[in-house]
């Protein structure tokens, strides 16, 4: 009975699983081995377009050779995607005991902190060294499949404000009130000035919508405008991480 259950549980495995590399080496979620990691992706439209990633936090590595390490305050796991490029560089002091934890998130190349992946099959290679004489203990390869949570979403404007400054002045005043607006154009030296409609995005990204420039008429208490900038938002995209 045992060979057909072990057939049975190699089927049900993803064509992606079966191309994985046997390894002395293993990722680690909640302490739980893991061959697969999912990360999140929003795509937003609207406008405020662009997308979020959302990382996947506290993963480790576990290096399973027979070696006898010790304890040593210096020893570090290095694990690096060849695919990327990104890796990261651990506290592991103790073996048969997780790495000191990191973060997996998306891209194409090193990311500060953060393990950079890919979508599909993941190859790494790994190392056990020494910090302070650089000398290697142990080193293997491994693999990790990442897959995508792809989803979209609407998304506006948190705020849209008006903001005015001085024709040829670069600090720009935002104002609520029309008596403060009145304060800042009484410091106007030409009486032109120019006046920004921004739109602010969630999470402090502003889109400039109008840009008009703005002298006074001939007649008393009119003013003509004599020059106008529009632009449009939904052509900006940008990327976003919760890091």
């Amino acid at each position: 009975m045992i060979p057909e259950i072990i057939t049975i549980a190699m089927s049900l495995a993803s064509p992606m699983e079966k191309d994985l590399t046997p390894s002395l080496g293993q990722f680690l979620r909640n302490g739980y081995p893991i061959n697969e990691l999912i990360i999140s992706r929003v795509t937003f439209f609207g406008d405020c377009p662009g997308e979020k990633i959302s990382p996947v936090y506290k993963i480790g590595f576990l290096e399973k050779t027979s070696i006898n390490l010790g304890a040593d305050k210096y020893r570090r796991i290095k694990v690096e995607n060849m695919s990327t490029g990104g890796f990261t560089d651990r506290k592991y002091q103790n073996k048969g005991f997780s790495s000191q934890l990191f973060n997996v998130t998306l891209g194409s190349r090193h990311r500060g902190s953060f393990l950079t992946v890919q979508e599909g099959l993941n190859r790494f290679k790994w190392s056990v060294f020494n910090k302070k004489t650089k000398e290697v203990f142990v080193s293997g390869n491994s693999s990790l499949v990442v897959n995508i949570n792809n989803s979209s979403q609407n998304r506006s404007y948190s705020s849209i404000r008006e903001d005015i400054r001085c024709f040829g002045g670069e600090r720009i005043y935002s104002y609520y009130t029309q008596e403060k607006k009145d304060e800042i154009l009484s410091n106007c030296p030409k009486d032109i000035y120019v006046i920004e409609t921004k739109g602010v995005c969630p999470g402090g990204r502003e889109v400039t919508l109008t840009s008009e420039k703005i002298m006074p008429g001939k007649t008393r208490g009119k003013t003509q405008i004599i020059q106008n900038f529009y632009w449009k938002s939904n052509l900006q995209t940008n990327n976003e991480y919760n890091n």
